[in-house]
């Protein structure tokens, strides 16, 4: 059997390898295959039924999306999608998964999706494509994300690749997207919010990008507290030095908190001991990370940098967001003389509001997957 997958199931593909720890730019190089099936059999969806076939299934409401090299090459089935390549593919457009199966590069996924994506969710996608996280391939929006993963790929590379393109569905509308997506985001919070904020009015956002990304920021010596040397805010701006940290509901792990103390009142008198021994390491370990958070600020203040703490309720509300975002361009005119009435004017615009409650909504997966008129993730 041979068969390179593409759009959606190449999209599933990545993130099941990412999310198993695969460092998809550390991947072989394959070759776009002509489809055939296991021998003496006839290619259709009972093909992938078989053990030796480890991607994505064909199934109603999830059909399998197929890249084959020439018109006379499609694929037939109630459950199959096949798409022609482009003439001139460029090198590298395809990376090989076994011995049976190949799937289209992160950059040229990039751009099948943007024949599909609405721009908001396309440059979500870019952030994730190019950050340090993974959504779940089974479940994009509420399943598990995975973390401290290796990139699949870069800003600069999807721009070469998009620039060495040529003719392509989904090109103008993925070079549009790729103006508002970063390198090193860390989380889909992270993500969420620098697409919010980089996206102009026009499009829903805050129209204050460019954003940038957990930048380095050198302290010199380390921190008596922390021993640290560098600091990486979330989201830095560039109209003045002022920028966002995200503090997610597990950034002090209060509900294992909750879980220690409910264990240990109904435990019996051999295991208290243990459970409030990890009790009380558990409330030094937050101390710690309070007292962490808190030098941090001092230290990038020190370096002329205000970032402001973002919470959960934070992003998860659009007033509160307004609000939070109002305080900091209030410091950036104040402190630091920007010129933020640009982006006040937008903030104050009610038809503008409506429709960036509505995006938020749609980029923190408030309404159910599939649902969404900004696309699936």
């Amino acid at each position: 059997m041979s068969i390179t997958l593409s759009h959606q199931s190449a999209l599933d593909v990545v993130r099941m390898l990412r999310t198993d720890g695969t460092s998809i730019q550390e991947m072989d190089y394959g070759r776009l295959a002509k489809p055939s099936s296991w021998v003496g059999k006839r290619l259709d969806g009972r093909s992938f039924a078989s053990p030796r076939w480890r991607w994505p299934q064909p199934k109603a409401g999830r059909p399998l999306h197929v890249f084959v090299p020439e018109e006379a090459a499609r694929m037939r089935g109630v459950h199959m999608r096949s798409h022609v390549s482009p003439p001139n593919l460029p090198p590298h457009s395809i990376l090989w998964l076994d011995e049976f199966s190949s799937v289209v590069c992160p950059e040229l996924l990039f751009v099948q999706m943007a024949q599909t994506f609405s721009l908001p969710m396309l440059v979500m996608l870019g952030h994730e494509l190019c950050g340090h996280f993974s959504r779940c391939a089974n479940n994009p929006c509420g399943g598990p994300v995975a973390e401290d993963i290796p990139a699949a790929t870069s800003v600069e590379r999807l721009s070469n690749y998009l620039g060495a393109l040529g003719r392509a569905r989904g090109l103008p509308h993925a070079k549009k997207a790729l103006r508002y997506i970063g390198d090193h985001a860390l989380s889909v919070p992270e993500a969420v919010l620098a697409t919010i904020y980089a996206l102009p009015a026009s499009e829903s956002g805050y129209g204050m990008g460019p954003v940038t990304l957990n930048e380095r920021v050198v302290l010199g010596d380390a921190s008596v507290h922390s021993g640290k040397t560098c600091r990486y805010p979330d989201i830095m701006f560039s109209f003045a030095p002022v920028g966002i940290n995200y503090d997610g509901e597990g950034h002090l792990d209060l509900s294992e908190v909750q879980s220690l103390v409910t264990r240990a009142l109904h435990a019996s008198s051999n295991d208290r001991p243990e459970l409030e021994a990890a009790l009380r390491k558990k409330l030094v370990d937050i101390r710690a990370k309070v007292v962490d958070d808190n030098v941090r600020g001092r230290q990038l203040a020190a370096r002329g940098r205000v970032v402001f703490p973002v919470t959960k309720e934070d992003v998860e509300n659009g007033d509160c967001l307004d609000e939070l975002t109002l305080q900091l361009l209030f410091c950036a005119r104040t402190v630091f003389g920007a010129d933020t009435s640009t982006y006040e004017k937008t903030l104050n615009d009610t038809l503008l509001k409506r429709d960036r409650d509505d995006l938020l909504d749609a980029l923190t997966s408030r309404q159910r997957y599939g649902e969404s008129s900004y696309g699936s993730m």
